[in-house]
């Protein structure tokens, strides 16, 4: 099988197992979920789906050196996620720990079809879905991962280039299962769009009032019956076809208002937006040993800090229709 990544080029998966596994229903699934939380049509930015990262992280991990069960890993971690990926945290869960698809992942797995095929390539479902087997895949934040790395870094490729993208991936080893930086200037770098992306995007006024937004449709179609939690297993356009079609005023109101834009104002009577505060602190070597780049740039931790104070302020809004 050949996958043509718009960060890795031209890759060939071999191996048997990740082919099925691809090609499994719940992991072609994920082409119709969005992992900026919902399809472009309802958002401001151009996105792309939790199976292009899905494929990334499987990739970059096999870049990095990682044993196959870490690849099949990496391949499937993102593959309980619901429709609308975290904006569910918001209608069902908690916006600032956006643990919702964590919670349900082993669950998710076992009652479908990919435990037969682990199982036939001599795998099993729970060491597969416990994210602690995986150092390279998972981290606890702000430490850098591959499911980190891959997600921040398409977003990056879709403003700067497939070239800017190049040079912090090839900076990148791997050093007692860690992924680190060879150079602190190319971390520096990665750590600062990392962070642009938290202030201008994942943080921003727009993207949290969006998520608003559709949280309070799904949260609405939730509380009539229109939709259950069965139906997370589905994807984004079976749900979006029942809210499109309920003829509730509120529901139609809301993926209008998505639709045709809005302005966002401050307003100290307005609404307070919650989200995750997302940043990364990675590592960089230094005489044949690594270290968090704030412990060695002053003014990476001040940024950090001072970033961290920001996010903790009270931030109410009015939403304004354009």
């Amino acid at each position: 099988m050949k996958i043509n990544d718009r960060i890795y080029g031209l890759q060939e998966i071999n191996e048997k197992i990740l082919i099925e596994l691809i090609n499994s229903k719940s992991v072609q699934r994920l082409k119709d979920i969005s992992q900026l939380g919902m399809p472009d049509e309802y958002y401001h930015l151009p996105g792309f789906s939790r199976y292009e990262h899905s494929l990334g992280v499987m990739i970059l991990l096999k870049n990095l050196g990682a044993r196959l069960k870490e690849q099949i890993a990496g391949l499937l971690h993102d593959v309980s996620h619901p429709p609308f990926s975290h904006v569910i945290d918001w209608a069902i869960g908690d916006p600032t720990k956006e643990d919702y698809q964590d919670k349900i992942h082993e669950g998710f797995l076992k009652s479908s079809e990919i435990p037969n095929i682990l199982q036939e390539h001599g795998f099993d479902v729970k060491s597969i879905s416990d994210y602690k087997n995986f150092k390279l895949l998972e981290k606890q934040p702000p430490s850098l991962c591959a499911d980190r790395l891959d997600y921040s870094l398409r977003e990056i490729s879709m403003q700067k280039g497939k070239p800017f993208v190049e040079k912090i991936l090839e900076d990148l080893f791997v050093k007692e299962n860690q992924i680190v930086f060879r150079n602190e200037d190319i971390a520096k770098i990665f750590g600062e769009e990392y962070m642009r992306l938290q202030k201008e995007h994942w943080g921003g006024d727009e993207a949290r009032s969006r998520y608003y937004i559709l949280s309070n449709v799904l949260n609405k179609a939730f509380k009539d019956s229109l939709i259950g939690l069965e139906d997370l297993k589905k994807n984004e356009e079976y749900i979006l076809r029942i809210l499109n079609n309920s003829g509730d005023e509120f529901i139609l109101n809301g993926l209008n208002l998505l639709k045709r834009g809005f302005r966002v104002v401050g307003d100290t009577n307005g609404i307070e937006l919650k989200k995750k505060f997302r940043y990364v602190d990675p590592e960089v070597v230094v005489n044949e040993t690594y270290y968090p780049l704030s412990k060695i740039s002053r003014e990476y931790s001040n940024l950090i800090d001072l970033e961290k104070k920001k996010n903790m302020e009270i931030n109410k809004v009015r939403i304004v229709p354009n």
